[in-house]
């Protein structure tokens, strides 16, 4: 048999007073999502843990089956899907463009991150790239928009702290090292403070800034570092799983995840969520059927719209979401060689606080087959599906799921393989 895991990203959230203390995925009409319910086996699932609040790299890391690897870290994953490779001895960090203001002697961010034109982006990234390390040989890489990843090497470390608060409000911290870091992490952390200060001074005076000012458009006054990243280091998928895979989706941290993971990477990307996740379905199926036997399928649009602090705007997006879930109905539920996962990476609450960006609350998860055992939840929501079959399981457990549910799971402690692999 083959499979497909499909991850509505963001999908969960919390009871919104906007919808009467229901959450969007409550209050949204999805007949098709309740319809693949009736007809499979329902559970909940806490991605990481329960309360743990997780990103979306660390759930994805643990629904594909990599819980027992360290994670490298996602500036790192993001450099790879952008083409570029980070080696042995280097360690990475995500730099966003930001636009800042000084109160009372502490910066704070305004808007982080502050996007721009790519033209204006890349003479931006072209200038930074300019910086020469005190302690460590330096390369900056662009990885688009007002992204970029600075690299050090050798000896640096990734035991320091971030500069980006995430929270509005808050003042930029400094970068330090971590409790018990060491030496090497307290270099680290002075390089990229050094970094952080010398790119201000750059961006002062900066052409792109001369323009945005003509046209009333805030100055990009300062950089955030976050996200120390060493090399991305994993065992292929199809060695750990026994699986052909091909990730569609879209972006870099998602293209760099699948090119990490040997996988093939479909980049699709449309501006209508129910029509991008329809054509990343139809997509998978075709890819199913071409010789490929597990496709994981993403959609970011259910966490866009919670970002936006309005519950209503999400409830419109499940519903588009639920309308390309036809594509599940007719070509995946009905075949009897093909075993489906319908799920959500984290729960991302939509009622605008400042104080929360996912929550660790426990997200859907629906399995369709011809060896689920079909339980009585007819709606897909975060409430009913806590009564069916599949009961509470983590995100390490979705793996396992699959390839008991595809009949390829080794059997009890049977040594057919001189690896220790979980299927057969």
């Amino acid at each position: 048999m083959k499979a497909a895991l499909i991850v509505l990203d963001g999908l969960a959230d919390r009871p919104q007073g906007a919808l009467g203390g229901r959450t969007p995925l409550q209050a949204a009409a999805t007949p098709n999502l309740d319809l693949l319910a009736s007809a499979g086996a329902c559970g909940q699932m806490y991605p990481v843990a329960p309360g743990i609040c997780p990103s979306s790299e660390q759930a994805h890391w643990r629904m594909l089956g990599y819980g027992p690897h360290e994670f490298p870290g996602r500036a790192s994953v993001e450099a790879l899907g952008a083409g570029f490779n980070i080696t042995g001895d280097e360690v990475a960090f995500r730099i966003n463009l930001a636009t800042t203001m000084v109160d009372e002697g502490e910066r704070y961010v305004q808007i982080a991150p502050a996007y721009l034109p790519e033209e204006q982006a890349a003479r931006v990234a072209n200038s930074l790239a300019a910086y020469r390390g005190e302690s460590f040989e330096t390369r900056l890489l662009h990885i688009g928009g007002p992204f970029m990843v600075l690299v050090l090497s050798p000896g640096a470390s990734a035991m320091v702290t971030d500069s980006d608060p995430l929270f509005y409000r808050m003042p930029i911290p400094r970068i330090v090292p971590l409790d018990g870091a060491g030496e090497a992490a307290a270099r680290t952390a002075a390089e990229l403070e050094r970094f952080s200060s010398w790119a201000s001074g750059v961006l002062a005076d900066h052409p792109v800034n001369a323009g945005r000012d003509s046209e009333g458009q805030p100055a990009i006054d300062h950089v955030l570092v976050k996200w120390a990243s060493t090399r991305p280091a994993a065992p292929g998928f199809s060695e750990e799983w026994g699986f052909r895979g091909v990730s569609v989706a879209s972006g870099i941290f998602y293209g760099g995840l699948a090119r990490l993971l040997g996988m093939e990477f479909h980049d699709i990307a449309e501006q209508d969520p129910g029509e991008d996740l329809y054509c990343k379905l139809r997509d998978a199926r075709e890819a199913l059927d071409g010789g490929f036997d597990f496709a994981f399928v993403h959609s970011k649009a259910a966490d866009e719209a919670s970002h936006t602090g309005r519950p209503a705007r999400k409830v419109r997006t499940i519903e588009e979401l639920d309308l390309a879930m036809t594509a599940v109905a007719d070509s995946f539920a009905g075949d009897p060689e093909v075993f489906t996962i319908i799920t959500c990476d984290h729960t991302s609450p939509s009622g605008g606080t400042d104080e929360v960006i996912h929550s660790g609350e426990s997200v859907p998860v629906l399995a369709l087959g011809r060896n689920v055992r079909v339980d009585s939840v007819c709606s897909f929501d975060e409430v009913c599906v806590a009564a069916g079959s599949l009961g509470t399981i983590r995100g390490d457990d979705i793996m396992p799921l699959v390839l008991d549910f595809t009949d390829r799971a080794r059997f009890g402690l049977s040594r057919l393989h001189p690896s220790d692999r979980p299927y057969r």
